[in-house]
């Protein structure tokens, strides 16, 4: 388990959705049947925005994101203001861009995972 640094440097364009999966069967009359699949039906996808950090700061996230691709690892997000309950995600990708030569902008998504 790896906590997420800097969480309380969130950029305010942080978002996140949740889609639910759901089995539909449609029948003739026009009535749509809704089963949810799995007992994980609801699983959320995270989008983590950090906006103008300073090189320091954007090193120590890059080598975050970066060990977190190499061993696989989950990211523990504790509740805040824009989670409804803390969770477990997995790093799907990060991209790192450079204002000037002083701030960076860093931003992964990342998606729930269950179980570990």
């Amino acid at each position: 388990m790896a906590t997420l640094p800097l969480q309380s440097q969130m950029s305010l364009s942080t978002s996140y959705n949740a889609s639910p999966r759901h089995r539909l069967v449609e029948f003739g009359d026009g009535y749509i049947q809704r089963t949810p699949i799995g007992i994980h039906h609801q699983r959320r996808t995270i989008t983590v925005n950090h906006d103008n950090l300073d090189p320091t700061d954007a090193t120590s996230l890059i080598l975050f994101y970066e060990n977190r691709l190499l061993d696989a690892d989950y990211i523990d997000i504790s509740s805040n203001t824009l989670l409804r309950t803390s969770g477990k995600f997995y790093l799907e990708s990060f991209d790192v861009q450079m204002a000037d030569n002083d701030k960076r902008s860093i931003s992964a998504t990342l998606i729930e995972v269950f179980d570990l």
